[in-house]
């Protein structure tokens, strides 16, 4: 609750009937800095008697005239493209993700790690993997992508799938 020797602004717009707008630039021109309490703007009571004695003076209030400008939005002023050049945007950022998931095929391909089904099916961005067809090497694998994937099985463990060129 507000002390006694403060002033809610709610109470001073409804003793003096003009509207917040008004009496926030009657605070202004008068040089008076109200005090914010989180939501709530507050004067002291000695602001408020100085606020009441001005308005209650006769000084008319001053009308205040504004202009409305409205800007075109330019596609320079926005952080995201619009209109057609939206579609070139996600084009762009699969081409993007492509590239992204092609370098990590060639470092898994460089470096030998092999994959299990589930890795190899989100890298590629496949339900399910096409089915195992005979290759040129004799394993069973598909090319995907210019590589060529090949399952590989060990006793006692799942099978995975090592990456090579096509």
């Amino acid at each position: 609750m507000a002390q006694p020797d403060l002033v809610p602004l709610s109470q001073l717009e409804q003793d003096l009937g003009i509207s917040r707008v008004d009496l926030l630039l009657l605070l202004r021109r008068l040089g008076i800095q109200p005090i914010r309490r989180g939501m709530r703007t507050l004067l002291s009571a000695e602001q408020a008697e100085q606020l009441i004695s001005h308005v209650g003076s006769g000084a008319s209030l001053e009308p205040i005239t504004a202009e409305l400008v409205f800007d075109e939005p330019g596609q320079d002023n926005l952080p995201v493209p619009v209109g057609d050049s939206w579609g070139e945007a996600a084009r762009y950022a699969q081409l993007r993700l492509l590239r992204e998931r092609l370098e990590i095929l060639e470092m898994l391909m460089r470096s030998g790690i092999e994959l299990d089904t589930r890795q190899l099916c989100d890298l590629l961005e496949l339900r399910r993997l096409p089915a195992a067809q005979p290759l040129e090497d004799g394993a069973m694998g598909f090319i995907r992508l210019g590589l060529q994937f090949s399952r590989s099985t060990r006793q006692g463990q799942r099978s995975s799938w090592r990456i090579s060129r096509a």
